[in-house]
């Protein structure tokens, strides 16, 4: 009885687990199917699964043809990754010197920083808007760089904090009594079991600036300075929407989203997996 019983569980947890998986991966695949089609396909009834035809100059359409998203995509780029390195860089800091410091107002700033989250950038829209006039950096990359980083900054410090609160400071102190300074203690021996925090770090901090719309709608006006985001939206007009487009525009978002994971996951597993002291 007792192995029917395990059985039965075994059976239950793996359907449970395939319809999971079934959900999770169904909107990819409409993804995929809807920009394999052509515009009549799309608004067909009943729908189609698999497009009778795959029409594959969809994806050359929305790179090369007109209204194409390419200068799109590489700004979106520089974007974020401006955003990223620079959330990691000023988020370590940050964090180290909170993790290890000691000062008055240490818990105060803390939640001041977590605070910051609270606001929607709606708020702050307006007078953000009126600053980059002041300063003239409408349609550039800076108005984009600039709030994007301010506002991923404050999540970035906490990750980076709770990271380093899990790491022994005796690391640090052994290596400098063994003759390192404090910035070769950092670099040669916290660095490396931090890495799995900068790099979650580092992903949010992009992935917040790549999907970024309301910054990239209110500082951009110029059409070869719109980011991806924004590319998106003119598939889209007061009678119709070209499914097929944006759907085939949309793959091309997902794909630096997907490098990146792959080329950081052996690192998030190495850096988990290497342990260290903790307290």
């Amino acid at each position: 009885m007792k192995i029917k019983k395990k059985i039965i569980i075994k059976i239950i947890n793996t359907v449970i687990t395939a319809i999971i998986i079934g959900l999770m991966i169904a909107p990819f695949f409409i993804m995929i199917s809807v920009s394999l089609k052509s515009y009549e396909e799309v608004t067909k009834w009943p729908p189609n699964w698999i497009p009778e035809v795959l029409r594959w100059d969809n994806f050359s359409a929305v790179w090369n043809g007109d209204g194409n998203i390419k200068r799109a995509f590489i700004n979106s780029i520089i974007v974020s990754f401006s955003t990223m390195i620079l959330c990691t860089l000023l988020g370590t800091f940050a964090a180290y010197g909170v993790s290890r410091f000691r000062f008055k107002g240490k818990k105060i700033f803390m939640f001041l920083v977590l605070i910051t989250q609270m606001f929607s950038p709606v708020i702050l829209i307006a007078p953000m808007y009126k600053i980059m006039t002041e300063f003239g950096i409408l349609n550039t990359y800076l108005s984009l760089i600039i709030p994007n980083t301010a506002f991923a900054l404050p999540m970035t410090v906490w990750l980076l904090y709770g990271y380093l609160q899990g790491i022994s400071k005796n690391l640090e102190e052994a290596a400098m009594i063994d003759g390192c300074s404090r910035l070769q203690a950092v670099t040669r021996i916290l660095m490396p079991i931090l890495a799995p925090g900068i790099i979650t770090a580092g992903l949010f901090a992009f992935i917040t600036a790549w999907n970024d719309l309301l910054f990239a709608q209110t500082f951009i006006t110029k059409p070869e300075m719109r980011t991806l985001s924004v590319a998106l939206t003119s598939y889209k007009s007061i009678f119709q929407t070209y499914w097929h487009k944006m759907m085939a525009a949309s793959l091309f978002s997902v794909i630096p989203v997907f490098i990146l994971f792959l080329l950081i996951q052996k690192y998030l597993v190495k850096g988990l997996a290497s342990g260290g002291i903790k307290e």
